[in-house]
Parts: C-alpha cells; sequence; structure tokens
C-alpha cells in the first residue's frame, strides 16, 4: 500500500536521488537514460533542463515523492509531460521509479495524477505513452492507469549499441 503521493517540481537537491535510482540497470534499459549517467548528468538535469524544458513549453518535470506514516518524504522517481504539442492538443509521458517503489502502485498513481492534469488542466485532448514492448510491466501500469493499448510500432527506437527496439504505444483521451 502507498503512502501519500505528490508531484512536485525537480529540485537541485534531488541530484543525488536521480543519480542513484539511475543506477538500477532497469532504468536505461527501458529509458533514454544512459547506462553511465553520472552524478554531473543529474546536477545538470535537476538545474537546467528542468527550467529549459519548462521555458520553452516543450516538457513539464516532476519529481515524485512518497510521505511516509511517520510523515517523512522520500523521492520516488521522476514523471513528465514531453513532445509537447499544444497546436494539436497533445503531449507524450514518461517516467521512471526507483527500485524500491515499484510493484506498490506508486507509477500507477502517478501517470493517473499527470494524466489527469494534462486533460483536465493542460486541455490536452491526448497523452501517449510510448513503451519498449519488452517492458511488461509499464504496460501493465498504463492499462491499470486508464491508458488504451493502439498497436506496436516495429523499429522505432534505436538504443545506444545500435539495436532497434518495438515500442508499444499507448493513449488516454479527453473524453
Amino acid at each position: 500500500k502507498i503512502g501519500r503521493l505528490t508531484l512536485r517540481p525537480v529540485r537541485p537537491t534531488d541530484a543525488e536521488a536521480i543519480h542513484k535510482g539511475a543506477q538500477d540497470p532497469e532504468v536505461p534499459k527501458f529509458t533514454t537514460l544512459p547506462a553511465n549517467y553520472t552524478l554531473d548528468m543529474a546536477i545538470k538535469f535537476s538545474k537546467n533542463r528542468v527550467i529549459e524544458r519548462h521555458a520553452n513549453r516543450t516538457e513539464i518535470i516532476f519529481a515524485i515523492d512518497l510521505l511516509n506514516a511517520e510523515g517523512e518524504s522520500s523521492f520516488a522517481g521522476v514523471i513528465s509531460l514531453h513532445s509537447i504539442d499544444f497546436n494539436n492538443h497533445r503531449a507524450e509521458i514518461g517516467y521512471w521509479l526507483v527500485k524500491e517503489a515499484r510493484n506498490q502502485g506508486v507509477g500507477t498513481a502517478a501517470v493517473e495524477l499527470l494524466t489527469e492534469y494534462g486533460l483536465m488542466t493542460m486541455g490536452f485532448r491526448r497523452v501517449d505513452a510510448l513503451v519498449d514492448n519488452r517492458n511488461e510491466a509499464s504496460k501493465r501500469l498504463l492499462i491499470k492507469a486508464g491508458y488504451d493499448f493502439e498497436g506496436l510500432l516495429k523499429k522505432y527506437v534505436t538504443r545506444p549499441d545500435g539495436s532497434q527496439i518495438d515500442m508499444a504505444i499507448f493513449a488516454a483521451t479527453a473524453s
């Protein structure tokens, strides 16, 4: 059972937690973070990228925090709306969780919250989710969060090693 979940802006003080979480081999396996993600990269992400992407209206990035019964907050991952296309009223959601937060409903709750924000507050009519087709956990998470599976995009992403992978596409739409 999860405690209280909060989505909040990423802060420079999150750099160490982001770096530590990104060291889990599952994170670079299924995201765009490199396997050699350094603390310097995390610092640049938390200080510069978050501000730049928000300023140019291409991505809104949040930290996922969990509040336990004792009132202590812990970093659980990162979630964002990116590839924002205001003209077509759509965005793409992306996320990753620290190992300790997986399989507890944290990701599902975070995706539900950010999707609702995108559809209801931002006025998007569609939020896409592209998932490495081998990532069964993420596909289940999206279905639980109310997304519909729409199909398979063959050889859609080229990984750093040059291999191409299929991506499953999911979407949530405004009613």
